[in-house]
């Protein structure tokens, strides 16, 4: 059985926490025999997977990049990320049991309690062509590069007192480590539903808050323009004069905002519920994973 992870150009905290989890919790099952495919951690629940592969689903969800899975014989479903994933994908609700990102705590990783900086993560995407860095200065604010190791970014959030996120899995982790968090309405909006399967298993709503583009660059890329064929090509070659159009001070300001709101945190009870019935399908999992009760 062949661990699945999706890789871009970079690296991306979310999906590389599969390399780091699932040898903790499911020593020795995974080989290169790529005939069957362990999708875990991430948005990867649709078309881009060859049908002839058996592919054996235990907490990845439905992200909206692609058309979703047509799910037959060759799909096995331990469970999904959130009951949004599961209804979409004609699951019944209770199979979405959450995200196995909350499961850290119980392979071995901790926030250290004594927290003091604030954290910031964006999405990996907004880093791109952002100004992030300078951003994060301006506010006084930590920045938390979700394309670093994961292990250190793990490290990172656990000494935080509030992590500001625009990457749905540095809140994942924080919820996890009991690290308070603030949602930042990511700049794309193909990457706001997936924020609501996760929190759906948890019985929480995620409050947003507003994020400005820190440069010119970044929100055309987040916007309709990036959708379409001469657009991109545009943005291609505009690229480096775009960049140098900057939005430092009013990014800054908003993330000095959304560090003055009531942060969230999932109530305990919840986040043990999620954990507790994910153990058990991978108590399941270990004693037969072809086979789905």
């Amino acid at each position: 059985m062949k661990l699945y992870r999706w890789r871009g150009a970079v690296r991306n905290f979310g999906d590389e926490l599969n390399a780091l989890l699932w040898p903790r919790l499911l020593p020795g099952l995974f080989d290169d025999d790529d005939a069957v495919l362990f999708l875990g951690i991430g948005s990867v629940l649709d078309a881009r997977h060859s049908a002839a592969v058996t592919k054996l689903v235990a907490g990845a969800g439905y992200g909206g990049y692609q058309k979703p899975a047509t799910l037959d014989a060759h799909w096995l479903i331990h469970w999904v990320r959130g009951p949004r994933t599961a209804l979409l994908l004609g699951l019944p609700a209770s199979r979405g049991l959450g995200d196995p990102a909350m499961l850290l705590p119980l392979a071995g990783w901790h926030g250290t309690g004594s927290g003091t900086a604030v954290g910031f993560m964006p999405h990996f995407e907004s880093l791109a062509h952002g100004a992030w860095g300078d951003t994060a200065a301006a506010a006084g604010v930590e920045l938390i590069d979700p394309r670093g190791d994961p292990a250190g970014i793990i490290e990172a959030i656990g000494r935080c007192r509030l992590l500001l996120c625009e990457a749905m899995h540095g809140a994942i982790v924080a919820d996890a480590l009991r690290v308070p968090w603030v949602a930042l309405r990511p700049m794309a909006s193909v990457h706001h539903a997936k924020w609501g399967d996760w929190a759906d298993a948890l019985g929480m709503e995620v409050a947003f808050q507003p994020l400005t583009a820190s440069s010119l660059s970044e929100w055309l890329d987040a916007s309709r323009v990036a959708t379409w064929h001469h657009g991109r090509h545009m943005l291609r070659v505009a690229r480096p004069a775009l960049e140098r159009c900057r939005f430092v001070h009013a990014a800054a300001r908003a993330l000095r905002r959304a560090a003055r709101v009531p942060p969230q945190l999932s109530s305990a009870a919840a986040l043990d519920r999620c954990q507790s019935r994910m153990l058990e399908r991978l108590d399941a999992l270990r004693r037969d994973p072809l086979r789905v009760a």
